[in-house]
């Protein structure tokens, strides 16, 4: 019992009291291991990677809307439901205000669902599912409405009408995807017991899933705006919709109508389907999650207060803003390359599927090499090198000409593979600030209200001033870059919360089965000092 004691928590014995020989150091090493989630060769287990690759299902729903209403819903909006540029991008930021209001309040809420815990493995994980099945489904309810067919001109309803018919649903649509968003991202710690390894993993499983999420999206609509799909049933004249080299019209509202179709049925099989039953069914089967009561013992606030004391600490703000800046530098290039390939160089449809798909597909790579090179050069220096990578990117961007246009492939593709690192590290740099310290869903609730919020300020900045689309891809993320780079080095000089901070304890501290054995501990160890 001593050994096996020893050998799984060397931290609750004195180390002198038991000296092992060297034969049974090895044998009962290879019986008990301090990461039971690795097999023999030191990488995941069947079971933990069966797991990791459930999770990464849980926001591919999230993913694909996402890739459809960053990419298309300004270019939507413009050209086929034939709004305003002010009204497009009143829209966007209703959505994103509504979003950022209700990151917090789920945050907060999913927090205390988690705080009733039990002793059983994976139990945090199981209290936060059922605020990810509401948003689901509120995701699922009022997606498809934001590309249907304009109600201007099908019911002859007014602009203003238009408006409000789209402000609704994309209200609701943005609630559903917050609260599947930070729900999503705080079982991060419950599932990954305070490994940093495994919290990478999990992360960069979480960030491929939304890289070939992204990628199919843009695969359908590259065929569907390829096809000759125009709207021709009230002419049998051609119209400029079925030329593919053409730009977008009214007439493809028929293409935007099937690939929202298309998005909501896999993402109800993938993210409702696959995550909530294979989570229910594989959390109790993982080892790790089994013995996180011995190898990492949960923690606990004592205290009400959890909110306020993230609120006070410095690190918590330098984080949160390079979190932010993170999300605009990608959330801004992506919304409005499409308009960018079209206004600005010129180019046929179907490129404002093409363009991303190369994007994205260039991201798998970054995703791949994230962890060695964390593991190499460490997090924040892999964020700073993303970074000077994105801003090369853009450079190449904003002069690539008319005439050369062929030239946005490669600067997609580098800034796609440095996207790629410079999120993943970034949520690693979130995620570590969270470590095992209770308030995970508050924390990621605060940094998606930020970064939700300056999103759709930036974009109604942009579009009630008209800047130029070569200005926004080209010299908006050097911008952003430079406070990105004063967040980091703010963060650098500043100490994150501690566990006395929420007077916490452990679990562990209190079993009668800890006591019988600290007894024995103690006992041995007496007789081992008198001896």
């Amino acid at each position: 019992k001593l050994q096996f004691l020893y050998f799984i928590d060397p931290e609750r014995t004195t180390s002198p009291i038991i000296q092992m020989p060297n034969d049974l150091h090895s044998e009962t090493l290879s019986v008990v291991s301090d990461k039971p989630y690795l097999d023999g060769d030191g990488k995941a287990a069947p079971g933990e990677r069966v797991l990791q690759m459930i999770y990464g299902c849980g926001h591919i729903l999230n993913d694909l809307c996402a890739a459809s209403w960053f990419s298309y819903m300004i270019v939507f909006f413009e050209r086929v439901a034939c709004l305003g540029h002010v009204e497009a991008g009143a829209l966007v930021l209703i959505g994103q205000v509504v979003d950022a209001i209700t990151t917090p309040i789920v945050g907060i809420g999913c927090d205390k669902s988690a705080a009733h815990a039990t002793d059983e493995p994976g139990s945090g994980v199981y209290k936060r599912l059922p605020w990810h099945l509401g948003g689901s489904i509120l995701v699922v309810l009022s997606f498809p409405y934001l590309f249907i067919e304009d109600t201007q001109y099908t019911f002859g309803h007014g602009q203003t009408e238009v408006f409000v018919w789209y402000a609704i649903f994309v209200s609701l649509f943005q609630i559903g995807w917050a609260t599947t968003q930070i729900s999503h991202l705080a079982m991060i710690p419950d599932l990954a017991a305070g490994d940093a390894a495994r919290r990478s993993s999990l992360n960069a499983t979480r960030y491929a899933a939304t890289v070939l999420s992204t990628v199919a999206v843009y695969c359908v609509a590259w065929g569907l705006l390829s096809s000759n799909m125009g709207d021709d049933s009230s002419s049998d004249a051609p119209t400029d919709s079925d030329d593919p080299n053409s730009g977008l019209t009214r007439a493809n509202h028929i293409e935007f109508r099937i690939l929202a179709t298309a998005i909501v049925i896999t993402g109800t099989l993938l993210s409702l389907v696959i995550f909530h039953g294979g989570m229910r069914s594989k959390l109790r089967e993982c080892e790790h999650l089994r013995n996180d009561e011995l190898t990492s013992p949960r923690v606990k606030s004592k205290s009400s207060n959890t909110a306020k004391i993230w609120l006070s600490n410095r690190k918590f703000y330098g984080v949160a803003l390079m979190y932010m800046c993170t999300r605009l530098i990608v959330n801004i290039t992506q919304s409005y390359l499409a308009l960018y390939l079209l206004d600005t160089l010129h180019m046929a449809r179907t490129a404002i599927a093409t363009a991303p798909l190369v994007l994205y597909a260039s991201s798998l790579i970054g995703t791949l090499i994230t962890t060695r090179i964390h593991k190499k050069i460490g997090v924040t220096l892999t964020y700073g090198v993303a970074l000077i990578g994105c801003i090369a990117a853009s450079g190449g961007l904003y002069a690539v000409s008319e005439d050369r246009s062929w030239l946005v492939y490669p600067c997609v593709s580098v800034f796609g593979c440095f996207s790629a690192l410079l999120m993943i590290s970034c949520l690693s740099c979130v995620a570590g600030l969270i470590g095992e310290l209770p308030g995970s869903a508050f924390v990621y609730g605060i940094f998606s209200f930020t970064d939700k919020l300056s999103s759709g300020a930036a974009i109604m900045v942009i579009q009630s001033v008209s800047l130029g689309n070569r200005l926004i891809v080209g010299a908006f993320p050097l911008a952003v870059s430079v406070v990105a780079v004063v967040a980091v080095v703010f963060t650098r000089m500043c100490k994150p919360p501690s566990p006395e901070d929420f007077a916490v304890y452990s679990k562990i501290e209190n079993s009668d089965e800890s006591d019988e054995d600290n007894d024995i501990i103690n006992a041995v160890s007496d007789s081992s000092l008198n001896s």
